[in-house]
């Protein structure tokens, strides 16, 4: 990519991106490396990368959709590469040019142009009508005009100079679709279930709560595709994910808890990997009605827990402890000065005391194997609450809308992506005004967060943009906490050693040609 203005490559380099069928039906031969068969707890019940922020979507849709702009994961978020997009120019410091690549094919056979892509940046799929549509609104709210100047040339024009613009591009949210495939497809719910994108795999065949099936893309723009077709088989159970791959039912197991781990060693044919991720554990408190409307209560929550505790015993120190609500990847607005979350139990009790606290129950909800060592976590969260003073009750639900269902009052779990490293990519796509927490479960809200929020997208100035970090971080980690972090997250699989994939540092599974096995 040409960038022809010194203070956007400044500003780039300085936040640089460090993304039931029966069982003979689906059996694998050993040694195939073919049709590849992956076992994982769910599946997405709909492929709109707009209307879904969760991981097991991340991990199937980051097979069905291209960006603008790739990033290349690692150990690290390290390099932004070209995409569907092969370069780019800036015209002022509010407008960029981007030379898509030519001959790029969509699912359906028809090439992609100028045209689709302003469409899948515009209102007929982006208006606040549309579904997703509020949350991309998130990340792309300083769009004033996305147009085609010519079949491969695409202007982008913002309404204020944003330093964040290209990494917006290779984010979540800025997959692009055929047009001419929606316009045909008789509306965004039809669409969702059958998508025509650029991905080097496409949706063939799904049955719900049992299997979703990609073919690969053999006219995909970055070379053919590694396996012939990818099946996410739902195995709920993780005993059952990985007993099924000793068994050669499967030749990845996702999502497998470290104490697991250790019955991969030694194989001949199967090894464990994986590791930490650019994903964030987190608690959500619902602080809109109940006991945990007083701050004082939800501080005295995050006081209690012992995290590094949580991150030994559970994680065999494999996961690392925040700094509150924020990555290292964000680079010089990382806040350094962010103390580590360290359990303070007298602090707990104290501020409890203040409260008035009087041992009245509240409610947590957790699912019983979303997350790795689901369960277990919660267990030991309610039994350090406990000896706070706090009486916690578990609730283990069904599904997410009986987590989020209202009345509430209590805790529940959640996550946080790294889109981008900034907290524009981060807290504001998940807690700001259009955000999951207010209009999904609408557990909290702060007029504070929504105005330093406004402010950071509206800023290039790297120390103002550290400044109103901080002060993001005070109501987050003190002031008025919408939750608390726990440790950064990790996904563990086993995989058999003759499967040409490697895990990156997100929750997404890239199957494509560009994630092949290193040596």
């Amino acid at each position: 990519m040409t960038i022809d203005r010194r203070r956007f490559l400044q500003l780039s380099a300085a936040a640089s991106l460090p993304l039931t069928l029966p069982k003979s039906s689906f059996a694998i031969a050993k040694h195939s490396g073919t049709d590849l068969v992956v076992a994982v707890q769910s599946n997405p019940p709909q492929f709109d990368p707009l209307r879904l922020q969760t991981n097991i979507a991340f991990r199937v849709l980051a097979n069905v959709y291209d960006f603008p702009f790739r990033t290349e994961f690692r150990k690290e978020l390290v390099r932004r590469l070209p995409g569907l997009a092969e370069e780019s120019r800036w015209v002022d410091e509010r407008t960029i040019e981007l030379k898509l690549r030519n001959a790029v094919k969509f699912h359906s056979g028809d090439q992609m142009t100028a045209e689709d892509f302003a469409f899948s940046f515009g209102p007929e799929r982006m208006g606040p009508d549309v579904p997703g549509g509020p949350l991309a609104k998130q990340y792309f709210a300083s769009f004033e005009s996305v147009s085609a100047v010519d079949n491969l040339t695409v202007r982008i024009r913002t309404t204020s100079v944003d330093p964040l613009l290209e990494m917006r591009l290779a984010g979540w949210g800025s997959q692009i679709i055929s047009k001419r495939a929606f316009l045909a497809s008789g509306g965004w719910d039809k669409w969702a279930l059958s998508p025509v994108a650029t991905g080097p795999y496409k949706v063939a065949n799904v049955r719900t709560g049992d299997f979703v099936r990609l073919e690969a893309h053999e006219a995909y723009w970055g070379g053919s595709p590694v396996f012939r077709s990818v099946t996410f088989k739902v195995v709920p159970d993780a005993a059952g994910r990985a007993n099924g791959l000793l068994a050669g039912d499967y030749h990845i197991a996702t999502d497998i808890s470290p104490d697991q781990l250790g019955i991969f060693e030694g194989q001949h044919d199967i090894e464990p990997v994986g590791g930490q991720i650019f994903n964030m554990r987190v608690l959500n408190y619902d602080a809109t009605e109940g006991l945990l409307k007083d701050p004082r209560i939800r501080q005295a929550l995050d006081a209690a827990i012992d995290r590094d505790a949580i991150a030994k015993s559970l994680f065999a120190g494999k996961v690392e402890v925040p700094r509150g609500f924020q990555w290292p990847a964000y680079g010089d607005i990382f806040i350094e000065s962010e103390p580590p979350l360290r359990r303070n139990l007298a602090l707990a009790k104290r501020l409890l005391s203040e409260a008035s606290y009087k041992g009245e129950p509240i409610p947590y909800r957790v699912l019983s194997d979303y997350y790795t060592a689901e369960l277990t976590t919660a267990q030991i969260l309610v039994q350090m609450w406990k000896e706070a003073g706090l009486n916690i009750q578990l609730q283990i639900c069904e599904n997410w809308t009986q987590v989020w269902a209202k009345p509430n009052g209590g805790i529940f779990n959640g996550s946080i992506n790294l889109v981008y490293p900034d907290p524009a990519g981060t807290l504001w796509p998940l807690y700001g005004p259009t955000g999951f927490i207010r209009t999904s479960s609408k557990s909290w809200s702060d007029a504070d967060f929504d105005e330093l929020g406004s402010r950071l997208l509206a800023t290039a100035d790297r120390a103002e943009r550290k400044a109103l970090h901080a002060k993001i971080l005070q109501i987050f980690g003190h002031d008025n906490p919408p939750g608390t972090p726990l440790h950064f997250s990790a996904m563990f699989y086993g995989q058999r050693k003759d499967v040409a994939w490697s895990p990156v540092p997100l929750p997404y599974m890239d199957f494509g040609p560009f994630n092949v096995k290193r040596s």
